[in-house]
């Protein structure tokens, strides 16, 4: 029972972590647009660019199973 609870807090730690990163990493690219002259930046966002198709990633999900002995 101990090590799912260290298990859980170790996932938990580590969401924090990636959510953390990609705040910040969202925040740099707004710093980074706000370097743009505006028109540039309008001329941009007119242009119907077409999205990158990404793979779906298979949802990565683990679950506990505690075994009875």
């Amino acid at each position: 029972m101990a090590q799912a609870s260290t298990w859980n807090i170790l996932q938990t730690l580590s969401a924090f972590k990636s959510r953390r990163r990609r705040d910040a990493n969202h925040e740099h690219a707004l710093r980074e647009l706000k370097r743009f002259p505006s028109h540039l930046l309008a001329d941009c966002q007119r242009e119907e660019l077409p999205l990158p198709r990404v793979a779906a990633r298979p949802s990565r999900h683990l679950r506990i199973v505690e075994s009875r002995a």
